[in-house]
């Protein structure tokens, strides 16, 4: 694919530039340049990132260090920007780190340099535009960190006990125990340091490219760079391509990412839950000790997306029917549109009694439905708004029910939605296929659409999503209506297959709205 006009002005600059960093050979106002143009323009801070991606690759295969050469610059070092008074009050100072990074050297220097230039250049950026930036821009910062601080000390072995394998990059609200040492943000953190919170929460990125959150309360320790152990608290975990193997050690369980974003909730006791939001994850059921105690294989559990589990003292594991999004939130999900109370507070269903083993849950977003909201936990398919108009009005701010897809095949369903307060709730339900009795007795249908983008799937592999309202719709779905004057459990049931099953059909979706009163803050 041939580069527009656009895109080889952005190279040219970030080429010209850099190379004169590299070099030795930038004046203070060409650092200030690429400063300002890194901070003030999206495109360019794309063609930054991939521009020094390639350059670190490029230097880490042609400069090997000896074998008993490690880091002269050690990482922790390239973060010492976050030390600077003037880092964080005035961003169009010259960084120190670059002049560090720009000397010269025929070594694994460069390969560092080339690492600190970057590193010092974005977090920078994220300290002068903390607040400014949007939530999205942020998270792709922590893929840059993570990305270009490789991990060169140990090139064989684990790591030792002090090795710096991660940054906290964000705290939240955050009273620290007074047990154990409080650190502030762009802070390193080592192989056997305790992190123990009573409020708010921690953002980690590992050198492994894996990004954490830490809830509070919260207890643990990080063992290895790839591996830490939770005595109590939360964490949700997503992991980049090269993080795939990061471990999360609890009383009862072992959890193991395979490439994917996963929560894991262990109680006070060490009761441990386990949910898998994207890709997959290993469960290795008992204590640490129970496990190496087995003369077997220890008993083991293999989640997809979708799909949770409960671990208990006993080494079982049964099946967890909801989880939601503020008990254990995606690392990288939408803040809520509003802080009032919930109104959908549990799902449950009788799908357990037909298939025991099963471990889908259904996911609840609690003040979270709005444009490109992902529709189901076992697809990737997304609601919208059938014109650019986006969805109905009504519904920006609702709770909403993510189901699993699969449950379209299930025969006679039962869905037990638990509503904790007087509400609308409303039902999307698929123009193709026959309305059940359910749905046309108990609700009824507002006139109102909503549309369906559908993800690559086993049926439809080379769908896509596409941001935004009217872009990309794949299904129309009636929104029906049922108002609930007190806290009951709602029952929602199954459906008929469509007559013609090739055009693919859908599960329905669930969502409610609180009823406004006086004391409810709109």
């Amino acid at each position: 694919m041939h580069s527009t006009p656009n895109d080889s002005q952005r190279f040219d600059l970030i080429h010209e530039l850099v190379t004169k960093q590299l070099e030795g050979s930038a004046t203070p106002a060409e650092q200030n340049q690429l400063q300002e143009a890194i901070t003030s323009d999206r495109e360019i801070r794309r063609e930054y990132v991939r521009y020094m991606q390639e350059v670190v690759h490029i230097s880490s295969r042609l400069v090997r260090p000896p074998a008993s050469q490690t880091d002269t610059i050690p990482k922790s070092e390239i973060l010492k920007i976050s030390e600077s008074p003037s880092s964080s009050t005035n961003p169009t100072s010259p960084s120190p780190r670059l002049a560090l990074a720009s000397r010269p050297s025929r070594s694994i220097q460069q390969i560092i340099a080339v690492i600190a230039i970057a590193a010092a250049l974005l977090l920078t950026i994220g300290l002068s535009t903390w607040n400014a930036l949007r939530l999205d821009q942020q998270h792709r910062d922590a893929d840059i960190v993570a990305r270009l601080i490789p991990n060169h000390a140990n090139g064989s072995g684990g790591p030792k006990y002090g090795e710096k394998v991660a940054t906290l990059i964000q705290t939240t609200n955050v009273t620290w125990d007074s047990q154990h040492k409080s650190i502030g943000e762009l802070s390193r953190v080592s192989v056997g340091q305790k992190l123990c919170i009573h409020q708010g929460s921690l953002k980690l990125v590992f050198d492994s490219g894996v990004e954490a959150l830490v809830l509070a309360p919260c207890l643990i320790e990080i063992q290895e760079r790839d591996r830490v152990y939770c005595s109590y608290g939360r964490i949700t975990a997503k992991a980049a391509d090269s993080g795939n193997g990061f471990i999360i050690d609890t009383p009862v369980a072992r959890v193991t990412d395979l490439g994917t974003e996963f929560g894991v909730a262990i109680s006070d006791s060490g009761e441990t839950e386990v949910a898998v939001f994207e890709g997959e994850v290993d469960v290795e059921l008992g204590s640490t000790n129970q496990r190496s105690e087995q003369m077997s294989p220890s008993k083991r559990e293999h989640l997809v997306q979708g799909q949770a589990t409960l671990v208990g003292h006993d080494g079982q594991s049964r099946r967890v029917f909801s989880v939601d999004n503020q008990r254990l939130p995606g690392v990288r999900d939408l803040a809520p549109l509003h802080s009032r109370s919930p109104v959908i507070s549990a799902v449950r269903d009788n799908l357990s009694d037909q298939l025991p083993e099963s471990r889908m849950f259904y996911r609840i977003v609690q003040a979270g439905f709005r444009e490109d909201s992902r529709a189901f936990v076992d697809r990737d398919h997304e609601w919208n708004g059938l014109t650019e108009t986006g969805v109905p009005e009504q519904l920006i701010g609702a709770d909403y029910v993510m189901p699993f897809n699969d449950d379209k095949f299930v025969e006679d369903l039962q869905v037990q939605v638990t509503i904790a307060q007087p509400s609308t709730v409303y039902v999307f339900f698929s123009d193709n296929a026959l309305v059940p009795q359910w749905l046309s007795d108990e609700f009824e249908d507002t006139g109102l659409d909503l549309g369906l983008d559908e993800a690559a799937n086993r049926y439809k592999p080379k769908k896509k999503v596409t941001t935004g309202p009217g872009a990309s719709i794949d299904s129309i779905f009636s929104i029906w209506k049922r108002n609930i004057d007190k806290p009951q459990e709602l029952r929602l049931g199954s459906f008929e297959r469509p007559a013609d099953v090739l055009l693919g059909y859908n599960m329905y979706g669930i969502a409610a709205v609180a009823k406004e009163t006086a004391s409810q803050p709109k």
